[in-house]
């Protein structure tokens, strides 16, 4: 049936309001899309700096390497970790200015320190995750820490290396900032007290940091180091990796939780020697690029 003309036109023009409606709906749409996206924040571009100690004659592992590492221009104290409590830990992580007379340290004083940060209070915070009255880590406040001793010069004598890692990105060096290449990361090294013990659980962990690292100081040798079952002596910074948990009844914690029985650390590692003679007595220790000449 045919419309009469007024109708048909009526229905015309509502037809136009519409499309109009939808049209002016759309640009109006996609101009506040266009508005937040000029307002969004760009991620900052990653800069580059230098590795600059914050002592005049800071320890660094010797023998020094050929060449200076690449990570040395790429990646400063702080690493990515910027000014929250990553960065504040990373600083940490990469002091290179302990002084003094090695003070000597067992595993089984790491485990001691352990639960004296257990037991602290205030609550010293640590771990992936949070708990009851303790906050997750990384901590900032490493005040309570520094009394503890973290920042002194240990050594750890005649233990072993049950196994080395190498590491991948983190934020210390700069994580994804910089070529997933080994000579860029750390190398994680788990230390135990006898060549009998196989449960990574009962170890305590030193770290090689890629700054200033010896060529000698690689994943190769320091494996090699734990296939002879022969004992090390490690000494570097005291340090607590609040960014983890400890294991728990002879397990680890989970992904994200390395394997140790205490998170004291010696990290870095400013001198690595490995004992050939007489190591049931005062032991005949030499350094790792010498071991590994020989």
């Amino acid at each position: 049936m045919k419309r009469p003309k007024s109708q048909r036109t009526a229905i015309l023009i509502l037809l136009f309001v519409a499309a109009f409606g939808m049209t002016s709906l759309a640009i109006w749409g996609g101009g506040r899309a266009s508005v937040a996206k000029a307002q969004a924040k760009p991620k900052p571009a990653f800069e580059k700096t230098k590795f600059t100690p914050a002592c005049e004659n800071p320890s660094f592992p010797m023998p020094a390497p050929a060449s200076a590492p690449a990570i040395d221009s790429l990646c400063g104290l702080a690493g990515t970790g910027g000014a929250g409590p990553e960065g504040v830990q990373d600083m940490v992580k990469n002091n290179f200015c302990a002084k003094g007379t090695p003070e000597e340290v067992t595993i089984d004083d790491l485990v001691g320190l352990q639960s004296k940060v257990v037991k602290a209070k205030p609550a010293i915070n640590f771990g992936s995750a949070g708990s009851p009255g303790r906050a997750k880590g990384p901590t900032a406040n490493r005040a309570p820490l520094k009394k503890l001793g973290e920042g002194k010069l240990v050594t750890l004598s005649k233990v072993f290396v049950l196994i080395a890692r190498q590491e991948g990105g983190e934020s210390v060096n700069c994580g994804k900032n910089v070529d997933n290449h080994a000579a860029l990361h750390d190398i994680h090294i788990s230390l135990v007290s006898s060549p009998r013990v196989t449960n990574e659980c009962s170890s305590v962990v030193a770290e090689m940091s890629p700054h200033h690292r010896p060529d000698s100081w690689n994943h190769g040798n320091v494996a090699k180091v734990a296939a002879a079952k022969l004992p090390v002596r490690v000494t570097g910074q005291l340090y607590f990796d609040s960014s983890h948990f400890p294991c728990s009844g002879g397990k680890g914690k989970g992904q994200g939780n390395p394997k140790r029985k205490s998170l004291w650390e010696i990290h870095p590692i400013y001198k690595f020697e490995v004992c050939t003679a007489d190591c049931d007595g005062d032991g005949t220790w030499v350094t790792l690029d010498k071991w590994a000449e020989q």
